[in-house]
């Protein structure tokens, strides 16, 4: 019962001052931003979640960057819709859509939703920006904030709780 309400203050201390470098912080904070700006429930989100977590990155930055770019996506969806839209009606591009359509898993993939071809656009354009503010930011600010957060006893203890929990001494 304490890891159920421990686990997300633990996530949050561990993308904020964990032990990962900042290129790993980056990669998975830009990772779950392409997460959270695509529409849920389809194969395009499902396979960019899994490189999330596969990958040796940061998943705590990631999954940080899926709750927040979540709510910001909503913004960029009547952007999004004209950018697909644009897209999919696109001459040249057309047969290509139709043959992703055409394969087994086309359809599950989501690519011929304007909405999530266009916040896959979007996303694809700002990863790069978005990671190297990351990284410029984790860079700057981690050591500064690890000191400053593990003066506290309390955050010491939630950072070395789960490991107690997991040892059976809830």
């Amino acid at each position: 019962m304490l890891t159920l309400f421990l686990r997300p203050v633990r996530m949050l201390l561990q993308a904020l001052i964990g032990n990962d470098t900042p290129r790993q912080t980056a990669w998975g904070f830009s990772l779950g931003m392409m997460v959270g700006l695509l529409p849920k429930g389809n194969l395009t989100a499902i396979a960019i979640a899994m490189v999330l977590c596969s990958l040796r990155v940061n998943r705590a930055a990631g999954f940080l960057a899926i709750a927040i770019f979540s709510y910001v996506g909503a913004f960029f969806d009547d952007t999004a819709h004209r950018l697909g839209s644009l897209l999919l009606t696109s001459p040249t591009l057309q047969p290509m859509f139709a043959a992703i359509y055409d394969k087994p898993l086309g359809p599950f993939s989501g690519l011929n939703n304007t909405a999530v071809l266009g916040q896959l656009f979007i996303g694809l354009y700002l990863f790069y920006p978005v990671y190297r503010a990351a990284r410029v930011t984790t860079t700057y600010l981690r050591p500064r904030l690890q000191h400053y957060l593990m003066r506290y006893k309390l955050v010491r203890w939630i950072m070395g709780a789960e490991i107690g929990a997991q040892w059976g001494l809830e």
